[in-house]
Parts: C-alpha cells; structure tokens; sequence
C-alpha cells in the first residue's frame, strides 16, 4: 500500500470534531494517519507546498477530497447481529417476552434457525452497517464459542472491524427461568432457594471455568445478558476468569509488540424498571450495585432506569456506560437521563443494540437519541449535536481503548465521505447538526478502512 494524501478536504478533525474548511490527510501505509494539515482556505500555496513535499518521490497517491466533508467511522458500540433473522417478529410484545436470553421468542429463532440461514442473516447485516457509514461495531455474542465461531465465519471477507464479545452458554433447561445460570460448587447445590438443581441440570465450576478461558481466548471478552439471569456466584466467576486471564498473560504480553489487549468486560443493566425492581426485591440491591460488588464490569449497556446512587457509583468506579435510544424506544423501557450523566461527565458511547428491534443504522440512532432528548427536556437547546456526534465517533473509540474514531495523527484512517452538495445537505450552517439530523445512507459516497477504500458508491480517486 501506497501513502495517500488526502487534500482539499472539509473535515472533522481531533477529538472535539473541529470544523477545518480545507485540509489534509497524510495516511501511511499501515493505513494510519500520518498527519492533518489545517489552514485556511485561501492559503493556497501552503498546500501546493504541502502536496510537493510529500509526492516527491511519487510513492504517493493523491486524493481531492473537494466537495466532501470528511468525518471519523461510525462506531456501533453495541449490537446484537445474531438475530438479524428475526426482524420485527412479535413486534408489540415487551422487552422480556421478545429477547429474554432463557425464554424470549429471540431465543426460540435462534434455536431453530439453521446455522447457515444465521450466517446469511450476520453477513447481510453486516453489509447492512458498512453501507451506513459504520467501520466498527461490538457484538454481544449469544451461544457461547460456537456463537463466537459463527460470526467470525460469517463476517470473515467482510471488510469492517468487529469486536466481539462472548458469553458463557451451555444452552440449559431450568427449572426456575428467573436464574439462567446455577451450578454446583464443590459438589453444594448453588441454586435458587426452594428451587433444587436436577442432576442433569448440574454444571461444575472447571466446565464453566474451561468454558470462560476459551471464550476469551477467542474473542475480546465477556458481553454478559444481565445480573437477574445470573447468580451472585456466576457474575464472581466471570470475573475470576478474566482477573486469572490478565495476570497469566500479563508478563507475555508485555514482551509481545502486537500483544492482544486485555479483553473487556460489559453486561447490560437498569435497561426497564422491571428488571430495577427483580433485583431490589431479590437481593436487596440494584443490578448495578449487584455488579459493581460481584462482576466489576468495564462497561455498562443501556442505564435507562438508574437511581442517583447507581450513577454516583459508576462514577465513583470511572465506569462507562453505552446507550441505545432506539431499542429503549421501541421496547417502551423509557428515555436514558442524559442531563444527568453529563452532569457525572460520563463519556456515552452509542448502539443500536438488537438487529430484530433495530436497523443497524446510527444516522437514524443519533438522529432519535437528539430529538427525543429535547423533547423530554422540552429545551431546544439541550445535547448540541456536537456531543452526539462524539458519542458515535470519538467516546467509542476512548471506551475501548482503540485508535479509532477520530482523525488526528497516530489513529487509523477509518474515514466517512459525506456529498456536502447533496440536495438534502446543502447549504451547511451547522455541519454537526446536518450531520446527525440530515444525513443518511444516501450521502454518503465512500467509506475508508485504514486507507482503504472498503466502499464506493460514487469516484473519489
């Protein structure tokens, strides 16, 4: 791979989105970003100096980028892809009765799709979230390693990056559905009280703990279902597993230059104030508190319904925390308190959570997320369009610690180009604005991958 220079180009740059009339992308040919020039649009000169400067041992490939605005990857901080079979089946019922993973419809479907219809299903809405501007997305794997082994074929020639997390899963019948996960631990029964484990039902600790250290060596960590479908027991093994996973292979890793990160833990919590109201009456704590205590997870999913503790706790804990708008929506769980997590100055990430809920689409996302916002504070001001565009771009990147999702030297160049001319686009006023209410799958004519152009509907070369 060549270097490309990028020029004349109207882009986002930095971690603040920074408008930049005319600049330009020096990318390496690792597909990183070298350097962003700035400077004004009348300098001229400048950039004729620039462009020579780095062509002159024409072992580069020059690009204009004159009319497009350029902006980071959309990061889709969380999906579920696997059940892109199901789309809108049972589209009334609730949140429970549509994807509880022990006995909602969603787990009906994928028990009895044939494992290459799923595949087909993961491939489209793969493509599906490429076409919509999204360069990476993270996936709640459902199935434990054979599930993580399905969309890792699945999605293997396609050309986006995908962080996976898997869950522990042996896939058994109980008698009580209110606890997915019971096993005995030195041969004691650890299940719910008044509810005995069946032999056949029984699960050792070595199973689940052989189960854990394959799933993380085999993907980027544990995406967990939620505190009320595991016991107290599990959600501390969950942990041991990656406190074990990271001390192991801590001495190896740092000898390694290209050492694997240290794999991340997330689970969805306060997502309805059902599930708020199960654990508080179960164990006398909220799933938050439940988690922080047993789990200590990296990474919180939904946070729609949290009491003011559970949000001065994640803070106190520096946890982070990614948000669905849509599927809050359409599964009538509520509105996520943004003012309040702003006010903790939590860095929000955003998904588009189910793909049977959802389209993977984080246009329509940032688009409900600003509007619903300001209608619920009945304040047209309230969550510029600048935050929410960080949330899809910047703070998804920061939450899992990649280089992406931001153009400034050392990130990879994972690159949107949007047609600024385009007839619902043009005249910008406010690009932040235009972009996340205005734009759709529509203007976007390219999408680049660490200097590689992954999409093109239209010449940019």
């Amino acid at each position: 791979m060549k270097k490309i220079l990028i020029k004349n180009a109207y882009l986002l740059f930095g971690k603040e989105l920074q408008i930049v009339q005319n600049g330009s992308i020096l990318i390496n040919e690792h597909g990183t970003i070298e350097d962003v020039f700035t400077f004004k649009r009348n300098s001229e000169n400048r950039g004729n100096t620039i462009t020579n400067s780095v062509n002159k041992d024409n072992k580069i490939d020059t690009i204009d980028a004159e009319g497009f605005i350029l902006l980071p990857g959309l990061i889709n901080s969380h999906v579920h892809i696997g059940d892109s079979i199901g789309k809108d089946i049972s589209a009334d019922l609730d949140l429970n009765q549509r994807i509880h993973p022990q006995y909602g419809i969603k787990k009906t479907i994928l028990e009895r799709t044939p494992r290459s219809q799923l595949m087909q299903m993961i491939r489209n809405a793969t493509m599906s979230m490429l076409h919509k501007g999204i360069t990476t997305f993270v996936d709640f794997r459902e199935g434990g390693l054979a599930g993580i082994n399905l969309i890792q074929n699945a999605a293997e020639n396609i050309p986006i990056k995908k962080i996976i997390l898997g869950r522990i899963d042996f896939n058994v019948k109980y008698e009580d559905i209110k606890t997915t996960t019971r096993f005995l631990k030195n041969g004691k029964d650890t299940g719910s009280k008044g509810n005995p484990l069946r032999n056949e039902d029984s699960i050792e600790e070595c199973d689940i703990i052989d189960q854990g250290n394959k799933i993380i060596e085999n993907c980027d960590g544990f995406g967990i279902s939620g505190a009320n479908e595991n016991t107290d027991e599990m959600l501390r093994l969950y942990n041991k597993i990656i406190m074990k996973y990271k001390q192991e292979g801590e001495g190896e890793r740092t000898e390694l230059k290209d050492h694997k990160k240290d794999p991340v833990v997330a689970i969805h919590a306060a997502e309805a104030e059902t599930a708020v109201m199960e654990s508080t009456k179960n164990y006398k704590k909220t799933e938050i508190e439940r988690t922080i205590d047993t789990l200590n997870p990296d990474i919180y999913i939904h946070v729609t319904n949290p009491s003011n503790l559970d949000l001065q706790i994640l803070y106190q804990n520096k946890k982070k925390i990614v948000i669905c708008p849509r599927a809050n929506g359409v599964l009538g769980t509520g509105f996520v308190p943004i003012r309040k997590m702003l006010e903790y100055n939590f860095e929000l990430g955003i998904g588009t959570d189910n793909v049977m809920l959802n389209s993977p689409d984080m246009f329509r996302e940032m688009d409900f997320l600003i509007k619903s916002q300001r209608a619920v504070e009945k304040d047209a001001s309230f969550l510029d369009a600048k935050k929410v565009l960080k949330m899809a771009t910047v703070n998804g990147g920061k939450i899992f610690g990649l280089n992406i999702g931001s153009i400034e030297k050392g990130f990879q160049a994972d690159l949107l180009f949007i047609d600024k001319y385009d007839l619902d686009l043009y005249p910008i006023h406010d690009p932040h604005m235009s972009i996340v209410h205005r734009c759709t799958e529509r203007q976007l004519k390219a999408v680049m991958i660490d200097g590689n152009f992954v999409l093109e509907k239209t010449s940019i070369r």
